[in-house]
């Protein structure tokens, strides 16, 4: 297609060449696993492209094919403009279902043209032992095969006839083919191998190993020679260097009967206080069970409890139930400001309760601690909640007890209820490395795979999920308008500082259509944002050390902190030495 214009195309499969652009304006804006769009803006010139520029229709430009997502209005001084952005057509894949392994396209509209190009002449690497259900290891040729079909027969495959290759080697690994949008069925992909690359090209799909896209081809970016500014940033919000692991869980119906520890019968005169503190002291030595056993969620409370279990199960031997989650149970109290027997401590925000202990008076606890350890008593002061609460009934029997008689033998309860009981228990997993560097950042969110049956297993998939280290980038503006090639690893020099480096291209901003002095913008190294809602990104440059060059001409290795002084010092050029040393 002709490089001095944009070709429109409706949703009824009409093209049009729409030539009332400000073609110095013309952008395509990238990022590894992320944005994919194209703005520009256009004047009314009263042709029938103009009139098509309207969400859903398409833009071809470079041989690329974007989808016009959103249309601003921009008249003034009597002109009619509108703006225009686009995104690369992959996304439209989230308009389409995957459901029980066939693809559900729905009235998803706009008119396939016989015009319309293929730009794939890959070859099929699917997996001929596809296991629909996902349970077991597969590779990323399975998941695609699975969301959009055959790789190469792209006719009557899917609604936009996307065809797919994957380049690189990959470790199987499980993964669960569900019934979801064609989209996060794809986004599986990343989550998975978190360095993969998924790469739209028209509507052709590769995917790469890390090594497959990330190529050196010999390309220099130098300062002051091919690049006109530079912007270096570090951020450690992405860090996280601990998490929680959970794996795949199966349902079992129990049937147990269990020991109250009370008399059969009700507590009588002023008793209450006691009955509930020994209550709760018979449990201890109950191994802590995250998910495990007790109180509203059935089952043998020996077997093990976790924090909240355990608290709803001494509250459920006396008749009162509240649901075994911290969250779940705060509105079952109040909050109090000095506890006594019965009450609670949660600890956490109010609505974003994470631990919760029971209190035997107002300056003794009991409670499930953590993995590994045992229901136990300490001191409020050795582990201090964030609040204290009650609850009215548990109050009543503390304070005044319940009137009736005991007939001399112990009570006990049966339950029988489907419990959801795990393959392995969760724990947790971390990189102390980068503990022992950054200090400590907890995901709050568990690290999840329903598909993994085997701790081993889990872990290492869990340790690919942290990221260990702040993201640099390094923004470059370019002295000329060149198109980038995503993945090209460039020597990267500033010679003022002494300062070079291989980096990979991660992201740009292209002007495809320049006419007057807008430039080329490249990021080197990580990204954070991705295209399939993805929230791991590449980090395996960043963890490289970085080298520099110093007067004497040996070499040094740089530490984070130095990294980060020395973009410090980039933006600010006229610091004197003295004031550079001390930092």
């Amino acid at each position: 297609m002709s490089d001095d214009k944009l070709i429109v195309e409706d949703v009824h499969g009409k093209r049009a060449a729409l030539r009332s652009v400000l073609f110095d304006q013309v952008e395509w804006t990238y990022a590894v696993n992320g944005d994919y769009t194209l703005t520009f803006t256009a004047y009314d010139d009263g042709s029938e492209a103009y009139s098509m520029l309207a969400n859903q229709s398409w833009v071809y430009d470079h041989n690329e094919i974007f989808v016009i997502k959103q249309v601003s209005d921009t008249s003034s001084q009597g002109s009619s403009a509108v703006q225009v952005t686009c995104s690369q057509l992959y996304t439209e894949l989230s308009r389409s279902k995957s459901v029980d392994g066939n693809t559900d396209w729905g009235d998803v509209g706009h008119k396939i043209s016989d015009e319309t190009p293929n730009q794939s002449n890959s070859n099929d690497n699917s997996d001929k032992d596809d296991d629909s259900a996902g349970l077991s290891s597969i590779g990323p040729d399975v998941i695609l095969k699975y969301y959009i079909g055959d790789a190469n027969n792209a006719q009557g495959t899917n609604w936009l006839n996307f065809t797919w290759e994957v380049k690189g080697k990959f470790d199987p690994q499980p993964v669960i083919l569900d019934a979801v949008s064609l989209k996060d069925g794809i986004s599986k992909i990343t989550t998975t191998w978190t360095d993969s690359v998924i790469f739209p090209t028209g509507k052709h799909i590769t995917v790469y190993s890390h090594d497959e896209f990330y190529k050196d081809r010999g390309h220099r970016i130098d300062y002051l020679n091919n690049v006109s500014d530079i912007q270096i940033d570090i951020d450690s919000n992405s860090i996280i260097n601990e998490a929680r692991v959970v794996g795949a869980t199966y349902t079992q119906q129990d049937t147990s009967t269990t020991d109250t520890g009370l008399p059969n019968g009700t507590i009588t005169g002023g008793k209450g206080a006691q009955a509930v503190i020994n209550d709760a002291k018979k449990y201890l030595g109950v191994p802590y069970v995250y998910g495990g056993a007790g109180g509203t969620r059935g089952g043998n409370p020996w077997s093990g409890m976790d924090c909240s279990s355990f608290v709803s199960q001494v509250y459920q031997d006396f008749g009162i139930r509240v649901p075994a989650q911290t969250v779940a149970m705060e509105p079952s109290f109040h909050q109090v400001s000095t506890p006594q027997t019965g009450d609670v401590g949660f600890y956490g925000p109010h609505g974003a309760t994470h631990h919760i202990c029971l209190m035997l008076d107002a300056n003794t606890m009991i409670y499930e601690p953590e993995p590994g350890e045992s229901c136990k008593i300490e001191p409020v002061s050795y582990y201090p909640p964030s609040w204290f609460a009650r609850n009215d009934q548990m109050a009543s029997i503390v304070s005044q007890g319940a009137t009736g008689g005991d007939d001399g033998t112990d009570a006990s309860t049966t339950t029988e209820t489907d419990t959801t009981q795990y393959y392995f228990q969760p724990f947790i997993v971390k990189n102390q490395e980068s503990i022992d560097r950054w200090g400590l950042f907890f995901d709050p969110d568990d690290i999840t795979n329903d598909a993994i049956k085997d701790k081993d297993q889990a872990k290492d998939y869990a340790l690919k999920q942290l990221h260990p280290n702040p993201d640099m980038t390094i923004t470059c503006t370019m002295m000329s308008n060149e198109r980038p090639i995503p993945g090209d690893i460039v020597h990267f020099e500033i010679k003022p500082r002494n300062y070079k480096s291989k980096l990979p291209i991660v992201g740009f901003t292209w002007y495809s259509h320049r006419t007057s002095s807008n430039n080329t913008t490249i990021t080197l190294n990580s990204v954070e944002k991705s295209i399939l809602d993805y929230e791991q990104s590449f980090n395996s440059a960043a963890n490289r050390p970085t080298q520099i060059i110093n007067q004497e001409w040996t070499k040094q290795t740089w530490t984070k902190q130095e990294v980060r002084t020395f973009g410090e010092n980039i933006e600010k050029p006229n610091t004197d030495q003295d004031s550079n040393n001390k930092q």
